[in-house]
């Protein structure tokens, strides 16, 4: 039981040992192997008396009981007042409060057996997008802004409901992560994609997304060296803050000696991806979309985006717009000197990475 329904029934069988007037109150639930389980207890008496009392009681026969009864009116435990002494039966008005007190555990039961189910169904739809079903790996192409050609593209998840509706990626890693299989659904994305490598044109790079954690993981570390490293960037996400960068440094230097590059992703979009710049050095810094979006027309964005840009190019790193998706933000990206771009003017995500090397129809018309 989570700890705030623990409390809430806590404090309820508390109110019930009151009206019981007995030393000890329990909640009771059949299970598979006993009739009264005692789930729960409050008791003015300590832990080890409160052992020996419930053990030394008939909990079946007990006077001093009151049903719990789930909202469907299906019977769902019992709570029941315990003491060493035979007891009188109840008053009416106590037994009206017992129902009143027995309504509101069942509600506490009912809400945390609906969030169970919820998790479960969660785990099971998680458990089935790390099998493949709805998700699909799709790649956006990266295209140099001076010259239009497709140098590279990066690696995205898409996932669908059972029903077959849209979900947000963000909310399905996030969800994995909060269930503790966050890194294992990174991985099987990263897994996912590497094949796509194949199918791109030669002298391009696959970029796929790891957060740290994930790079901590040796597993993580063996996928991106099993299949043409030299080909691949890792974009470094930003979800929590890195609690040790000496690790992730010899983590992203041991990939870095084998061809792998180093990218950080939504950089300038919070205080982390700015930590990852200056602790990692990363071969691309990726211009986050907030500040791409309404740049030709807003002095403060160009502000940023100036400076980092400056900032990428003292430590030698190539930079990469994200989310373009009009003309006149590509016209001010390359006037700022902005090396690469990506978005939906420039190339939607598409399945079949089947670009040719040099402006394809796309790139063209926006660039030439």
């Amino acid at each position: 039981m989570r700890d705030d329904d623990a409390d809430a029934v806590a404090q309820l069988l508390e109110l019930a040992r009151d009206i019981f007037g007995t030393p000890a109150a329990a909640l009771t639930r059949v299970t598979d192997t006993e009739r009264n389980h005692v789930e729960q207890t409050a008791s003015t008496l300590d832990p080890h008396a409160t052992v020996r009392l419930l053990a030394d009681t008939d909990l079946d026969s007990c006077v001093l009981a009151v049903d719990v009864v789930r909202p469907d009116g299906e019977p769902d435990g019992r709570i029941v007042g315990v003491d060493h002494e035979p007891v009188q039966a109840l008053g009416s008005r106590q037994l009206e409060a017992l129902h009143v007190v027995a309504a509101l555990v069942a509600g506490v039961l009912h809400h945390r057996e609906r969030r169970r189910v919820a998790h479960d169904d969660r785990m099971a739809s998680l458990d089935a997008l790390l099998a493949g079903q709805g998700r699909q790996t799709v790649v956006q192409p990266i295209v140099d802004l001076r010259t239009g050609t497709v140098v590279g593209a990066e690696a995205l998840s898409r996932f669908t409901s059972s029903e077959g509706a849209a979900r947000r990626p963000e909310q399905v890693f996030t969800d994995a992560r909060s269930s503790g299989i966050g890194v294992r659904l990174e991985q099987a994305a990263i897994a996912s994609a590497l094949p796509l490598l194949h199918a791109m044109p030669w002298g391009t790079y696959l970029s796929v997304n790891a957060s740290a954690e994930a790079l901590l993981d040796e597993r993580t570390h063996d996928l991106l060296l099993s299949d043409r490293p030299d080909r691949l960037v890792v974009e470094i996400t930003e979800h929590d803050p890195v609690a040790d960068y000496d690790a992730l440094n010899d983590a992203t230097t041991s990939l870095r000696s084998h061809g792998v590059r180093i990218a950080v992703d939504d950089a300038g979009s919070g205080f982390a991806s700015l930590q990852h710049v200056l602790h990692l050095t990363p071969d691309i810094v990726k211009l986050d979309i907030a500040f791409v979006r309404g740049i030709d027309a807003d002095p403060a964005r160009r502000a940023v985006a100036r400076a980092l840009v400056g900032f990428a190019s003292e430590l030698g790193s190539t930079m990469v717009a994200e989310g373009v998706e009009r003309a006149g933000e590509l016209a001010a990206l390359r006037d700022l000197g902005v090396d690469c771009g990506q978005g939906y003017l420039l190339g939607r995500p598409t399945p079949n990475p089947t670009w040719d090397v040099g402006p394809d129809d796309t790139t063209g018309i926006v660039l030439l």
